[in-house]
């Protein structure tokens, strides 16, 4: 065989090798998922095996401008597989560099004769550099060095040219992948804070004490940064120090969360954050200098890394949100403090949200003269002990009812001013003569009640008694006099599981009324042989019959206003018994006892009746349906026929249903959620609107207020007397508003009677009231005749 045929054989198979490799290769490749694997599988697997003595692959990073060695074979690696004096090129320097400048393959032959040769760790010979292009941008270059000269021939050339397209694909599909792993991620940490951020807003509707809330916000919290140690700081104003209501130290784990510190100096690094209203983020080092330049002191043990960031609930709540590490393996970041102040907004706003509902809470459920408990708050305490008595056989509970001895002719004596001070100072002194565990309630007027859980024995109750009437000897002072007075106390006692809170209150009451009749200043045991209440009863039920059946019950319509242009829009139907004996007798005075015998029902039916008449007669006489709501009782909505019965009415005198509305109270819709948000949802399909009236006034309306699909609001009027000033003197309202506003609710104000009270409406932006301001509850055809009159915009404005 010729030296020629043994050459073209030798080359053959040069190139069948080659080929090969660049088979296995683009088989490999897909299978190789990282940057880093691919880079090293091309230098040690393919470039290894062409019979290079090296190979080095630079990538071009965009932010520093420079071609950096990542992978190496051959001389490049040291004995532990690293590269060696990894080299970073400019463009344009060295051959590498003006591969990648030109974009084309640069090859030197003889490495002596260019001026512009980098030497790395050794001379060479030879040098090929061909840049790796995808879509004609840059994205490295293959650079190999020979000892030889004229090592690199055209055929080698060709085969590394095509590694580096195929090596160019793949990088650019790694880097395609992991851009959209790391959009994947951002988006998945997007998903996680809106998670957070939605979670926190639904604790303004939990109903849970502030620890709970702050526990929460923790646990959420922990769910973007490390935080196996949180603080919440607060400011307390009456004491004037910090303190903490939550309190979680990971070097303390055994501590119970709700027993922090107090930084009764102020001093510490919560309080610089509360009182220069700044986050502060800081290592270990720079704490020990911010110390030593006295910024603040040092509580506790010094952290290797330190966030904390102020929350401003406006001027109720200041305080701070601290995360902190004693790890040195974790630290803070300016990215942490971003987000753990973002985060903060939304917890501000949720405690701002969440005292605001504390006052309201407080507001329904407690007297706004003494403080003192309210009906509505005593009423519960009672009924829940009554269950816990029967549950857990407690010991005995008493009711304790009593009102001031002629407080009508002291009010007239002395004047309103100094009638409240004394009603204050009562509340105050029974306060003092009863144990923390008693719950003490002003029930309108002069009318007081203490309620006694878990006592020994009735003469627990009895001794009290007799303290308080003894106290009663001493005068009280009361402004500028001093009053000498007296006071007539009943005393009841749950003596049977069965008894309900009403009735054990009502045997106190009428046991009071046994105290008066045997002379002032005295006390009186619940004797039901003396009790007359149930003659009484069985006369009123006996007349509520009479009254349906003969049409002594009359509805009068009280004109529902808009606040902003004073037109009249609809009417509020209200009860009256006009009785043949007694004239006119409120509603007060019957609907409990017909709601407790199950009249309510009738009389519902009764006034849906003939209010539907009535929009029918007006329609006819008038041409125009002017909208009328109507109180529906929580005992009635519940039931099962209500709502065939609306629809049958509605049917029968063709009304327009969206003329309707069903006023129901937050009571009704407690008692049996599930049942009321079920009928919620059918009147609204059939058109019916549905009005939650006296909102506020119970202690759950924010709880339970999502989750109904309601069409209007009605605020109480407790909230609306005697309101006056800016939007800032009153703040109830204008939470009320806004809260309907963000729900898409209409705003029905109760009980408005002054100009005054009227600008605070519309200054708050509330849709509609209804008031003596505007107009008492009028008979038929005088309402109907105000709402006419009531109907163009210029001559409403004008008066």
């Amino acid at each position: 065989m010729s030296v020629e045929t043994e050459q073209e054989i030798a080359l053959l198979r040069e190139r069948n090798s080659s080929l090969n490799i660049l088979s296995e290769f683009a088989i490999a490749l897909l299978r190789l998922r990282t940057r880093e694997e691919v880079l090293w599988y091309t230098a040690n697997e393919v470039v290894g095996q062409m019979g290079f003595a090296d190979c080095v692959i630079y990538l071009w990073d965009s932010h520093k401008q420079l071609l950096i060695q990542q992978s190496a074979f051959g001389h490049k690696l040291d004995e532990e597989g690293v590269i060696s004096n990894a080299l970073e090129l400019r463009l344009g320097e060295g051959i590498v560099g003006r591969a990648a400048l030109r974009r084309e393959v640069i090859i030197v032959n003889d490495l002596s004769g260019d001026a512009g040769y980098v030497v790395d760790l050794q001379e060479s010979g030879s040098e090929l550099a061909i840049p790796i292009i995808y879509s004609d941008q840059l994205i490295g270059v293959i650079d190999s060095e020979n000892l030889e000269k004229d090592f690199y021939t055209p055929d080698r050339i060709k085969i590394l040219t095509a590694v580096a397209s195929m090596v160019a694909a793949k990088l650019a599909q790694t880097n395609l992948i992991d851009q959209l792993e790391s959009s994947i991620s951002e988006l998945e940490y997007a998903k996680k804070l809106q998670s957070v951020l939605f979670n926190i807003a639904a604790l303004t509707y939990e109903d849970e004490n502030f620890f709970t809330v702050y526990e929460r916000i923790h646990h959420l919290i922990a769910e973007l940064l490390y935080a196996k140690s949180f603080f919440v700081a607060v400011y307390n104003d009456e004491t004037r120090r910090i303190e903490f209501p939550y309190f979680v130290d990971e070097r303390h784990p055994d501590l119970p969360a709700d027993i922090g510190p107090i930084d009764t100096e102020m001093r510490g690094m919560s309080a610089w954050v509360i009182f220069n209203n700044t986050s502060l983020l800081l290592n270990r080092e720079e704490i020990v200098e911010r110390i030593e330049r006295g910024d603040f002191e040092l509580l506790g043990t010094i952290a290797e890394s330190w966030l904390g960031v102020p929350i401003n609930a406006g001027d109720d709540l200041k305080g701070a949100l601290v995360v902190q590490t004693y790890s040195p393996l974790v630290e803070y970041l300016e990215k942490d403090r971003e987000l753990l102040s973002f985060v903060s907004r939304h917890v501000s706003n949720l405690l701002k949200r969440k005292v605001t509902e504390k006052k309201l809470q407080h507001l329904a459920l407690h007297d706004s003269l003494t403080g003192l408990a309210n009906r509505t708050l005593f009423l519960d305490r009672v009924a829940h002990a009554l269950k816990k008595q029967d549950r857990q056989g407690q010991r005995l509970c008493a009711v304790l009812y009593m009102d001031v001895d002629l407080f009508k002719t002291i009010n007239d004596r002395y004047g309103h001013a100094v009638g409240d001070a004394l009603l204050t100072q009562f509340g105050r002194l029974l306060t003092q003569q009863t144990r923390q565990l008693d719950t003490v309630a002003r029930l309108g007027g002069d009318e007081f009640a203490l309620f006694l859980e878990d006592i020994e024995s009735q003469e627990t109750a009895v001794q009290l008694a007799e303290r308080i009437i003894l106290a009663l000897q001493q005068p009280i002072a009361a402004n500028e006099a001093l009053i000498i007075c007296s006071t007539s106390i009943g005393i009841a006692f749950a003596t049977d599981s069965a008894i309900s809170a009403s009735e054990i209150i009502r045997r106190a009451d009428a046991a009071m009324y046994q105290a008066k009749s045997a002379g002032r200043g005295h006390y009186q045991l619940y004797d039901p042989l003396l009790d007359r209440a149930n003659v009484r009863d069985l006369v009123l039920g006996e007349e509520i019959h009479t009254a349906l059946n003969e049409q002594q019950f009359v509805l009068h319509y009280q004109p529902v206003m808009n606040v902003a242009t004073g037109v009249a829009v609809g009417f509020e139907a209200l009860l009256r018994w006009l009785h043949p004996l007694k004239s006119w007798i409120p509603p007060n005075e019957f609907i409990d006892y017909a709601e407790k015998h199950r009249l309510i029902e009738k009389i519902d039916r009764y006034v849906l009746r003939h209010a539907l008449q009535q929009m029918r007669v007006w329609r006819e006489q008038t041409g125009v349906s002017p909208k009328v709501s109507v109180n529906i009782s929580g005992r009635h909505f519940a039931s099962p026929e209500f709502i065939d019965t609306v629809l049958a009415l509605l049917h029968e005198f063709k009304i327009e249903p969206n003329t309707l509305g069903i006023e129901i109270t937050e009571r009704a819709v407690i008692e049996k959620f599930a049942i009321a948000q079920n009928n919620i949802q059918v009147l609204q399909k059939n058109h019916v609107r549905v009005l939650l009236d006296d909102f506020g006034t119970g202690y759950s309306s924010l709880n339970y207020l999502h989750q109904l699909t309601l069409d209007v609001i009605k605020i109480d009027r407790t909230f609306v007397k005697g309101s006056r000033g800016s939007k800032q003197d009153n703040p109830i309202v204008n939470s009320i508003v806004a809260l309907a506003s963000a729900m898409n609710l209409t705003v029905v104000a109760e009980g408005v009677e002054t100009q005054d009270e009227l600008m605070v409406l519309r200054d708050a932006g509330c849709d509609l009231c209804q008031g003596f301001y505007f107009s008492k509850a009028l008979p038929a055809d005088q309402a109907i005749a105000y709402f006419l009159a009531h109907q163009d915009l210029n001559n409403a404005a004008s008066e």
